[in-house]
């Protein structure tokens, strides 16, 4: 088996993947995470790419969604990492058949695959608790450390974000197919 890296996330596709989650706080959402191997047995999370809000089951949709982000990554000269999931019920930290059915999938493009469950049952995030716990595509939790990079930083930003109800922004997958002029690169979500 190939051991887990050390996965580092960057400002950006943190707070991507949590705004995600709060703007669809009742139901489960999930997506995609590029990133880029730095050395042998570390990863770190660039983007974070949100896919759906509402039914997990559309294979067509996800397929579209997979293709489109390949396309993206080689132009970022990134790779699909990892797959992020929040579920509806806040306490629930089951990737679930669906989850693990796309996790199998990035894991067959990507060895070293990671998996992010939003753990929704917190009401803040802090350096020592980032909400989000590390799995591997087997839905078992990881002992490899997350790291949020500029954690500080970051944290402020996601609060004030949140306060000023920017995760109504984030545009997913789902929302792109209803108005394709919607961008689901989130580019307009940027960490500062």
């Amino acid at each position: 088996a190939v051991a887990m890296p050390a996965v580092s996330i960057m400002p950006d596709a943190y707070c991507v993947c949590l705004m995600h989650a709060c703007k669809h706080a009742a139901k489960a959402v999930n997506g995609l995470l590029l990133g880029k191997v730095e050395a042998e047995d570390k990863l770190t999370i660039v983007r974070a790419m949100p896919l759906f809000h509402s039914s997990f089951a559309l294979a067509p949709m996800l397929e579209a969604a997979l293709m489109l982000a390949d396309e993206f990554c080689k132009t970022e000269k990134l790779q699909i990492v990892g797959y992020y999931q929040a579920n509806e019920l806040s306490t629930d930290m089951d990737l679930g058949p669906f989850g693990r059915k796309i996790a199998e999938k990035i894991k067959g493009q990507f060895a070293r695959a990671v998996v992010l469950m939003v753990d929704g049952s917190k009401t803040s995030v802090s350096e020592s608790d980032l909400c989000l716990q590390l799995l591997g595509t087997d839905g078992k939790p990881s002992n490899q450390p997350l790291t949020l990079r500029d954690a500080s930083k970051a944290i402020a930003f996601l609060e004030q974000s949140l306060n000023r109800g920017a995760q109504q922004q984030v545009v997913d997958f789902d929302a792109h197919l209803d108005d394709p002029s919607k961008d689901w690169l989130n580019s307009g979500v940027v960490c500062a």
